[in-house]
């Protein structure tokens, strides 16, 4: 697999996604050349948290790039269908500067913005996504005709076609209906959001994050197939004891995307090497690689060792929605964070 080539198949998951990602990722931290783990500023900054604000942070807004609340919804259908292509297509952090210069604001709320608008067009049916044209994507995520864009435009189309087209594949009607086929297998009665997880990376390759180290070994990140059953709880929980998937929930990974290594070296919790700190702070991008996969594989085990040294007062994944609503804040926000461009993971 060529780690620099987003369109590339890496490998299906076999097994339990949680496990695989811990332990790829403690082998990142073991191996690490550009980023490392300073355990005396972890424990202070673990000390420092409001657990209590940790533990909650999906109970309400998520800020103005992510104000989807649970009462926006029809039915469990309705904001599980909205849960799933929006995580599907959380990505285009590396156009955050051109979209924020051409249309005020950046990816995250871009892409809040254009699953709103999709949405409010009609259902989020299969046929719909796999057929969505560069105009009605242009106007569903309110973005401007104009050639520094044209590349994120087909990387979104490029998605949204993939994923209906493996639907439609698997005669599934929506992603609601992918969801409910995964919870009636008997391996999903223990373990639900691995499930989930495990499936929506095995079957659509915009979900399957995994990257390769210098040492040629694999991370499994999987940030945006986490980052569904996070929001799948939180949209739907309410609504039906299954959307909540209580019995493994508390093992999810952090969804680690650049805003949360950003805020762990903003905190002290992440060092860098000269090299990566330069190419971070300097504003150059950060090609998908083996640095990048380092950077994200040491952060998420960072998360780990936190939750840990809060006494599991929180889960990973609380843990990584807090980081990520704080890095929004005024102050945090300019702290740089890393770009990458080639990549639909984050």
């Amino acid at each position: 697999m060529k780690g620099s080539d987003w369109q590339d198949f890496p490998p299906l998951i076999d097994g339990d996604p949680f496990a695989l990602a811990r332990s790829s990722c403690l082998h990142a931290v073991q191996v690490a050349r550009d980023v490392r783990i300073d355990e005396a500023k972890l424990q202070s900054f673990a000390l420092e948290l409001d657990c209590e604000a940790v533990r909650d942070v999906m109970k309400g807004s998520m800020g103005e790039n992510c104000d989807i609340l649970p009462g926006d919804f029809h039915d469990a259908d309705d904001a599980i269908n909205f849960a799933l292509v929006f995580s599907l297509l959380q990505f285009g952090h590396g156009f955050r500067r051109e979209l924020h210069r051409l249309c005020g604001r950046g990816a995250s709320k871009t892409i809040t913005i254009g699953v709103r608008n999709l949405r409010s067009e009609g259902p989020l049916h299969a046929a719909r996504l796999k057929h969505a044209g560069s105009t009605e994507v242009r106007q569903a995520f309110q973005l401007p005709d104009d050639l520094e864009l044209d590349e994120f435009v087909r990387q979104l189309i490029t998605v949204l076609h993939q994923a209906g087209t493996v639907l439609n594949r698997m005669a599934m009607n929506d992603f609601a209906a992918f969801f409910r086929q995964i919870l009636e297998a008997p391996e999903a009665r223990p373990s639900p959001a691995a499930a989930v997880v495990r499936q929506l990376a095995n079957h659509f390759p915009a979900f399957n994050d995994q990257a390769v180290l210098h040492d040629g070994s694999r991370v499994v990140l999987l940030k945006k197939a986490t980052l569904a059953v996070g929001e799948i709880r939180r949209l739907a929980g309410h609504r039906h004891p299954r959307c909540a998937m209580s019995e493994d929930f508390h093992r999810a990974v952090a969804p680690v995307d650049n805003v949360i290594p950003a805020m762990l070296a903003y905190h002290g919790v992440l060092s860098l090497s000269p090299t990566l700190y330069l190419t971070i702070h300097q504003r150059q991008p950060l090609e998908r690689g083996p640095k990048e996969a380092e950077l994200r594989s040491v952060a998420l085990v960072a998360c780990d060792w936190i939750v840990a040294a809060a006494k599991s007062e929180f889960t990973s994944l609380d843990l990584g929605y807090y980081l990520w609503r704080s890095g929004k804040a005024p102050k945090a926000r300019q702290f740089p964070r890393h770009h990458t461009k080639n990549t639909i993971f984050y």
